[in-house]
């Protein structure tokens, strides 16, 4: 359904698929030629203290209304931010009903390494409304809490060791969702290439490392601060096979603000809410 390829492989694609849109979420201010932009603004919503919550679905459909997309139709996605904008909008194409999406590994980089030039955007194509499947790709707090206990359901937390520890503390309550197993997202890229992917056996090993194997079959809920990394971790595990996978959006920063979640709380945290 996600599929992690090179920029060379796009390029061969572009030749034998002309159609083939590719959406790009960078900051970078000169866009790509005959690529469609798209602001990250646009396909996340905010409640309060909690963020990266789906957009409503007209919010939606506003921001990819110019790309042409449908869920029957591949689609790539680059960004200039180690894929974490653009595996959010990979998940939430996802929880659309999309099943041929399309990760540039390295991103725009890696397509400007190719020869790829800047100029116009590609043209406007009209896009059919978008509407949400939330019976897979998707779970809640709710689903979350009911399944703490549940063999055939693991919980992944992508953050950083210290958010993990609640060391670093960004929401109300600091710690994890008990049972949660710790995978920091930074540890799929390569030390010397920090935008570009280890080698799908050398993920696959340190995963297993914590216990979550393919062949297990469990239910894998991702959750990071506000579901950017654990997009990009829900993707990364899309891409090496596993099959149920499921992005909580809020995530900590809803989890972590909440009175009726149980929460694994550290002796003392320091205190860096934002």
């Amino acid at each position: 359904m996600i599929k992690f390829i090179t920029a060379p492989q796009l390029l061969a694609a572009r030749l034998t698929t002309h159609a083939l849109p590719v959406l790009d979420l960078s900051t970078a201010d000169a866009p790509l030629a005959g690529t469609h932009r798209i602001g990250f603004d646009g396909i996340v919503r905010s409640e309060g203290d909690t963020v990266g919550l789906l957009p409503t679905i007209e919010q939606l459909n506003t921001a990819l209304q110019h790309t042409g997309i449908t869920p029957n139709l591949p689609v790539a996605l680059i960004d200039d931010q180690q894929g974490l904008a653009a595996s959010r909008l990979a998940w939430t194409l996802a929880v659309c009903g999309f099943t041929d999406l399309i990760m540039i590994d390295g991103g725009r980089n890696a397509l400007l390494a190719t020869g790829w030039p800047h100029g116009e955007p590609a043209p406007t194509a009209a896009t059919p409304p978008l509407t949400y499947v939330l019976d897979a790709h998707h779970c809640t707090a709710e689903a979350i809490r009911d399944h703490l206990a549940h063999p055939d359901w693991q919980i992944i937390d992508a953050r950083s060791h210290d958010e993990y520890t609640g060391a670093d503390q960004r929401a109300r309550h600091a710690g994890h969702i008990p049972g949660a197993i710790h995978c920091d997202w930074r540890e799929f890229f390569r030390p010397d290439a920090p935008d570009v992917l280890q080698p799908d056996d050398a993920i696959l090993a340190r995963l297993a490392a914590r216990g979550i194997h393919q062949e297990s079959r469990r239910t894998l809920a991702v959750y990071c601060q506000s579901h950017r990394r654990s997009s990009l971790m829900f993707a990364v595990l899309k891409h090496l096979g596993f099959k149920d996978v499921r992005g909580y959006p809020g995530a900590w920063s809803d989890w972590g603000n909440r009175d009726d979640v149980p929460i694994h709380r550290p002796q003392a945290a320091r205190s860096t809410a934002r």
